[in-house]
């Protein structure tokens, strides 16, 4: 007798938000310091891809013909956003002056410094008693360093907080969708999106006070508590 099947679509949103608070949250115990850097560090390399995510959920749900979305895949995240606004809404465009905004262009241009790395210079002083502070230059809005292997967990505190900073902007004040229906868009593992009927999303109670307590807004979607 066969064994029936199902089958379902993992699109990654659930998976790198969730690993972006786990991997800062055990950053954030770790006593060793290299090793907390490169829990950090894995940390905003799943959060920075986040809106690139969000983007590609976003133009999949349009159902658009494969000539015209193999043309709109090639955009970048903000552009898939903007055109996904204009598409869905009349005189809508994505506000590219507004804080939020600039602070998404910010991660992904440390995401793309991060895939395709070339060299980064390191100011170095004394710090006293035979040891040396490293200093990089660090980014006009998100306050974060533009050198890769130094960021700590602060950098990944505040790549987390713009990342949602942005997708609740667009989300909730863009598009004006309510937290079920972004619920439904970002974590559906269901062939057909429009199909989706959405759900909350249950964390334990560390996760949740991380994220207030690093004021990362997530009020767009659903989340529980267990």
């Amino acid at each position: 007798m066969p064994t029936s099947q199902r089958i379902s679509y993992d699109r990654g949103f659930r998976t790198l938000f969730e690993d972006g608070v786990y991997l800062l949250l055990a950053s954030e115990k770790e006593q060793d310091n290299d090793t907390a850097n490169s829990l950090a560090r894995g940390s905003i390399a799943c959060t920075m891809m986040l809106p690139e995510v969000a983007a590609n959920i976003c133009i999949e749900s349009l159902n658009l013909e494969p000539n015209v979305f193999k043309d709109i895949d090639k955009l970048s995240p903000l552009a898939k956003f903007d055109f996904f606004l204009r598409t869905n809404f009349r005189q809508k465009k994505l506000p590219t002056g507004v804080l939020s905004v600039q602070k998404a262009q910010e991660l992904k241009r440390l995401r793309d410094t991060f895939v395709h790395p070339k060299k980064q210079a390191v100011i170095w002083t004394n710090a006293g008693y035979e040891t040396e502070e490293g200093i990089s230059e660090r980014t006009q809005f998100l306050d974060m360093s533009k050198n890769p292997s130094v960021w700590d967990a602060l950098d990944a505190e505040r790549a987390l907080r713009g990342a949602h900073e942005f997708l609740a902007l667009f989300f909730r004040g863009l598009c004006g969708y309510t937290q079920r229906r972004t619920t439904t868009l970002l974590f559906s593992d269901e062939p057909n999106l429009a199909s989706s009927e959405g759900g909350t999303y249950y964390y334990h109670l560390p996760f949740r006070h991380a994220l207030k307590r690093w004021k990362v807004d997530t009020s767009y979607f659903r989340i529980g508590a267990l």
